[in-house]
């Protein structure tokens, strides 16, 4: 009765997990630092900061820029989330960089100029494809790579538990292709979500399906089965939301956006989209990270495992006559 009772309470505390973690993140978004690039002269975009400031302090962070050109290289550079034009009563967006994102700076800069008794015009430099005309398809095609990273990893390490480490990280490296390759194929060719770029895209996710492969295979290894317990929680209910999820880490609570850039699944989302929509801007920190974790996944793994215990020899028995 006792062992019900425990795994009653144990999945009850995991649901508890789950939801604290999501609706912890997600359940009032607000922004936070969010830059935006501004083409006025410093005086005028120290008086807009601080005509935003009383509306939402901490919210924007305003940037000079002296040229609209110079700003929008900006902007697709991925230094800046929208572009401010106030001569020209022009705001610039980048919705693939976010919807939620781009419809929230959007409100908060319309809202200041209708303040003044002027009317704002809004461009989307970066549109979202009509495939994901939602702006969520990136984050659950992330989470499509991370599933067969941690399923074949196990999976390995059950056919062939004694593959050394380079046949063991070859077989992940194969899979992971595979993996990237087919989830590519559906997300560029078949439903249009992320379109026009395969070929990095395949790169891209292979290498985000590896470097989930590598860690958990480590941690398996010195683990034991726990290690897929622990990599699941990492990655997903606390990975997940702390990457900000479709809203984007500067829309979550600070200390979960502090926890998330250093997990791999919020670095994966921003190389798929900065790869597919901005030209492979940016992204040397979020691939940076992820290898840093693919490091840490082949160290795991050169490192000795858990031995197993040794059944006792079994003593065979003398028949006794009687």
């Amino acid at each position: 009765m006792g062992k019900i009772i425990g795994l009653v309470v144990g999945v009850a505390l995991l649901g508890m997990l789950f939801a604290g973690s999501f609706l912890g993140a997600f359940h009032q978004p607000e922004p936070h630092g969010v830059p935006v690039a501004v083409v006025a002269p410093g005086e005028q975009v120290r008086q807009l900061q601080a005509g935003i400031d009383q509306r939402r302090r901490g919210a924007f962070e305003l940037r000079e820029y002296t040229s609209a050109d110079v700003a929008r290289a900006a902007l697709l550079d991925r230094e800046v989330d929208a572009v401010l034009v106030p001569q020209e009563g022009r705001l610039v967006v980048a919705g693939a960089g976010g919807r939620t994102g781009a419809t929230v700076i959007t409100a908060a800069f319309q809202a200041a100029t209708q303040a003044q008794g002027r009317a704002l015009r809004v461009e989307d430099a970066v549109p979202l494809p009509p495939g994901d005309s939602g702006g969520i398809s990136g984050m659950f095609y992330v989470l499509s790579l991370v599933l067969p990273g941690i399923a074949l990893a196990v999976l390995l390490s059950q056919v062939a538990p004694g593959l050394g480490l380079g046949g063991r990280a070859g077989v992940l490296m194969a899979g992971s292709l595979v993996a990237g390759t087919a989830n590519a194929w559906l997300a560029d060719a078949v439903f249009g979500a992320l379109p026009g770029r395969f070929g990095w895209l395949v790169l891209v996710s292979s290498g985000i399906s590896l470097t989930i492969g590598l860690v958990v295979a480590g941690l398996v290894k010195l683990l034991g089965t726990p290690g897929v317990g622990v990599a699941a929680l990492l990655f997903i209910p606390i990975g997940l939301p702390a990457s900000g999820g479709p809203l984007g880490a500067r829309y979550i609570p600070e200390w979960y956006a502090a926890i998330g850039q250093f997990l791999p699944i919020g670095p994966a989302a921003d190389a798929v989209r900065n790869t597919v929509f901005f030209g492979g801007a940016a992204l040397w920190t979020p691939v940076g990270i992820l290898t840093l974790w693919g490091l840490l996944g082949l160290v795991l793994l050169a490192l000795p495992g858990r031995r197993r215990a040794q059944a006792a020899p079994v003593t065979p028995r003398t028949p006794v006559a009687v």
